[in-house]
């Protein structure tokens, strides 16, 4: 990708296209879908693999509902939409880490209904800070690495690898410094500048996200003093709520979100073992609901980034049906509560209603900044 004009414009392009259109133009069999933050994308990247997230929005069809029960959530149904109407045969295959029950199921049930697509699963520890957490994901990374050979055909080496990780420390570094920058940007550019990350291939991210930091960086602050809310919870692939903060007034200066800045929170070691140094990554990162860290409870690292941030509120979003997230966001509350720092719950689904939203985010920021 030579360098954009408006590198912005291509980081929002891309996140308003539900399956990027370069996947057509890719070569054959070099793209492979990830539906979570846990996949390992410099192993993919090492096998020559090119990884793009599943995302869904708006509502999951109507034909999702024939495989799984209606209280699964909308991501879940989503991407078996993806299966059921066709949408992954450009892809060499799909990745589904094993995050909750749900996302275990659906691995089987895609087997069924796009036989055509190679589905792999990859099973991480749930308890990341056990002793024998790094041996055994170690081990998953190697077995995983051992499918793709056998089923894609693709090597990788311990140079690859190594070259892989050195490229997403830069992408990580890379949204780090757009994250710090965000006084720069509406919600929704800063929202979609991230979320793209997930979307566009690493080196052409990478390209786009450094131009655009690199301009951010010579542009003067421009959010002033409008009240600033902290951005927490599982994923948004949608920008109704971005946009809605930026028409209220509001302003968003941070986020641990499952496509944000959660994943970004630690670099991997570019010397030694590239296998060892990538599962050291995956363990220390910031853990989603779906882990059990028990030295690193969510609740506290909000309270942390909030204050970091002079957040005067933090808005968790919660996608419906969730139960990692819904188990998680009761001590998260109590914490957040114990530090006095207002918060909102919004509980939602790929298609949620504008008005519902619009109005608890009017009140809430109302709240924080004092209004009436």
């Amino acid at each position: 990708m030579s360098a954009s004009p408006d590198p912005l414009a291509t980081l929002r392009g891309v996140c308003e296209e539900k399956l990027p259109a370069w996947i057509r133009d890719a070569p054959k069999g070099s793209t492979i879908g990830v539906a979570c933050s846990y996949a390992p994308l410099e192993l993919l990247h090492a096998a020559g693999l090119l990884p793009v997230r599943l995302r869904c929005p708006g509502p999951p069809p109507a034909d999702s509902d024939t495989w799984l029960p209606p209280f699964t959530c909308s991501v879940v149904r989503g991407l078996l939409g993806m299966a059921v109407d066709g949408s992954l045969v450009d892809l060499a295959a799909v990745l589904l880490p094993h995050t909750c029950d749900s996302m275990q199921e659906l691995a089987g049930i895609c087997r069924l209904v796009a036989p055509g697509v190679e589905v792999f699963t990859f099973v991480e520890p749930l308890a990341v800070e056990s002793p024998y957490a790094q041996a055994y994901l170690q081990q998953e990374l190697r077995g995983l690495a051992d499918r793709l050979r056998e089923r894609l055909g693709r090597r990788i080496t311990d140079e690859g690898l190594r070259e892989s990780l050195a490229l997403y420390n830069r992408i990580r570094q890379a949204r780090a410094r757009i994250d710090g920058l965000r006084n720069r940007l509406p919600a929704l550019d800063a929202w979609a500048a991230l979320a793209a990350a997930w979307l566009l291939p690493p080196e052409d991210y990478l390209e786009a996200a450094e131009q655009l930091a690199n301009t951010l960086q010579d542009a003067e602050p421009r959010m002033g003093d409008r009240p600033r809310l902290l951005l927490a919870g599982s994923v948004i692939d949608e920008p109704l709520i971005p946009a809605l903060i930026d028409e209220l007034g509001g302003q968003v200066v941070g986020d641990d979100l499952c496509n944000g800045m959660r994943d970004a929170d630690t670099l991997a070691s570019e010397s030694g073992d590239p296998w060892t140094a990538l599962a050291v990554r995956l363990l220390r990162r910031g853990a989603c609901p779906a882990k059990h860290a028990p030295s690193r409870p969510l609740g506290q690292r909000l309270a942390d980034l909030a204050a970091r941030t002079r957040a005067q509120g933090v808005v968790q979003v919660m996608v419906k049906f969730c139960d990692p997230h819904a188990f998680e966001v009761v001590p998260a509350t109590q914490t957040l509560s114990s530090a006095g720092c207002p918060q909102l719950l919004l509980e939602v689904e790929a298609g949620s209603g504008r008005g519902q939203v619009r109005t608890r985010l009017q009140a809430f920021l109302e709240l924080v900044s004092g209004g009436p």
